[in-house]
Formats: C-alpha cells, structure tokens, sequence
C-alpha cells in the first residue's frame, strides 16, 4: 500500500519473544476500539522520540519490563474508519524484569502456531506472519541424487534452517512428488516448513505454495487453485510492480531479487539495498531478500524493512 496523502499515527508494537520462544500478547479493554482483541504490546511515538525509545517507554508502562535487545521486523499502514495507523514493529528478543499488565489489561504467553487461531486487530494480520516466519529461508538447488538431497537438506535443518523452499524442476511429476513428500516429512520432524515451487500437484501435506514471477501474471496460474486452510502463499518478485502484483493476489510474503551481484548472474543488474528498502516501504507484508544473500546480510536485510534473507548455495552450502 502506498503511503500518499493518508496521515498516518505512528505506533510502535512489539513481537516479545520469551526463552522459550513463546509470545507475549495483550488483551485490549473492552471499552477500546477493539476492544477484548489480543494485540502486540505497544502504543504512540512520542514527539522527539524514535521508535526504539518510544517502543521501550511503552513496555515498561505497559507491561514492567526494560529492552535489552530488539530489531525492526515489519511495518504494516491499515485504514479504519477510525483513522490510519502506521505499526512500526519491532522483535524483542531479550528484556529484563517480569511482564505483566502494570495497567489490569489481560497478557498471555502462546505458541507461534497459535496466533492465527485468536482474534486480532486488522492491522495485526500481517505481524502474524512475521512473527511466524524465520530470518533465513533456503531455496533448494535441483536435486540431483535424492538420497545425497535429503542427507544434505537434514544438515541444514540441524543447523537451524526453519524454512524451504523445495524446487525442483526438471524431476518428472511423480519423481518430484515422491521427493517432496520425503522432504516435507524430514522438515516436519525438526519444526520447519516447507513451501512448493511449481509443483505437478499441490500436496496437502505442504505448507504452502510458491509462484514464479511468471505465474503472478498468468491469467490461469497454479494460485487460483484453492489452497487448505494455514498454507501460506508466496512469490518471486524483481520490482515494485510485481510486489505490487503479489499484493493483489494475497500472497502471504515474498522474495524480492536481486538485491546484489549473484555468482549465477554476475552482470544482472542489482537492485541494492536502497531500492529494497523503498520498494518494501509499499506493502503490507514480509520481504525476503534474495539476490547475492548470506547470513551476514540479514541485519541489513530487516534494517530495510525485510524479513530476513532467501539464498540457494549460500544457506545450502552452509557458507
């Protein structure tokens, strides 16, 4: 959504992650706007403040704790009727002292997997997803012995690998359906998901679709078909227009490429971050970067306003 003429309130919110990885959430009162819906903690930027300090003022008013350690994760701008809010989220990762609701609101710890089951906000939609998805995702290489496939998609799952993309597009139907099956079920036992790349048939099992730049722009692309209930949807994207594109169809987040020179491509030419951040800055969901990425680039990648960051050789070699 661009930001044009609409006078937006800044608020800064929080994705509160605990030890053990469970969400602090805030029931909002019964006589807001809103009101009884869970939110993410937070409140108004205050004049003179920057997001940052307004958002650490507002927690420890609102729920007794101090920031220790917190990086951007999302901004997401949504209309009510009542005005135009501008959430400028934030992950907070580490804090001191116990939370609780300092002013009688109701808060709760949950499980990532179980936020799409309460009722929010609107505008929280989108932090959902976010706060769903890792900082990394990895692309799968074609496979080319499945046994070797597997052992080396095993090795990146112990090492913390939580999302993939599984491509593979010159296995025939049943061999790639074979193969995706093998590789959902290895990704299920660690915790990860796995998406499809323009698969023969979409499997019930997977945990989402992944469309190519080209399918955005189908007239009867493989999206139209009806996904079950909690799969994701995801797209390839190279510029505004098409992240624009992906916006209209629901995508749930993208990869936007690419974003720096790429050993596959070394004179395509490269977005760079700048161009990343301000193409981001026009939706309302999460960006990976893809494009040149490794692990040294996600601080980058969320300063823009990304998720994280999309690689192939980078995350499956382990460099």
């Amino acid at each position: 959504m661009p930001n044009t003429v609409v006078d937006y309130l800044h608020v800064v919110a929080a994705v509160i992650r605990g030890g053990d990885g469970r969400i602090l959430l805030a029931q909002r009162p019964a006589n807001k706007h809103q009101g009884g819906k869970w939110e993410f903690p937070g409140g108004k930027v205050e004049l003179g403040e920057t997001p940052l300090q307004g958002l650490s003022r507002e927690l420890h008013e609102e729920l007794g704790i101090h920031v220790l350690q917190a990086s951007p994760l999302i901004k997401v701008r949504h209309v009510y009727p009542e005005g135009a809010v501008l959430l400028d989220v934030w992950e907070v990762t580490a804090f001191s002292g116990e939370a609780h609701g300092r002013e009688g609101q109701p808060v709760a710890w949950f499980e990532a997997e179980q936020l799409p089951t309460l009722e929010f906000p609107p505008a929280n939609y989108p932090i959902i997803t976010a706060a769903r998805l890792p900082a990394h995702c990895l692309i799968t290489p074609e496979p080319q012995n499945p046994a070797d496939f597997l052992q080396r998609l095993e090795a990146r799952l112990c090492a913390g690998i939580r999302l993939v993309v599984f491509r593979a597009k010159l296995l025939s139907a049943d061999d790639y359906v074979a193969l995706a099956q093998e590789a959902i079920r290895l990704a299920h036992s660690f915790g990860a998901k796995v998406m499809l790349n323009s698969p023969p048939v979409m499997l019930e099992e997977a945990d989402g679709l992944h469309l190519t730049s080209r399918q955005l722009w189908a007239e009867e692309s493989i999206y139209q078909s009806p996904l079950r209930d909690g799969q994701w949807l995801s797209a390839s994207c190279h510029d505004e227009r098409e992240l624009q594109r992906a916006a209209d169809i629901g995508v749930d987040f993208a990869f936007l490429s690419p974003i720096l020179p790429t050993l596959s491509h070394p004179g395509a030419v490269h977005l760079g971050w700048g161009v990343f951040s301000a193409t981001v800055e026009q939706v309302n969901f999460p960006v990976y970067a893809l494009g040149g990425m490794d692990s040294s680039h996600v601080a980058t990648a969320r300063l823009g306003g990304g998720q994280g960051i999309a690689a192939i050789r980078s995350l499956w070699d382990g460099v």
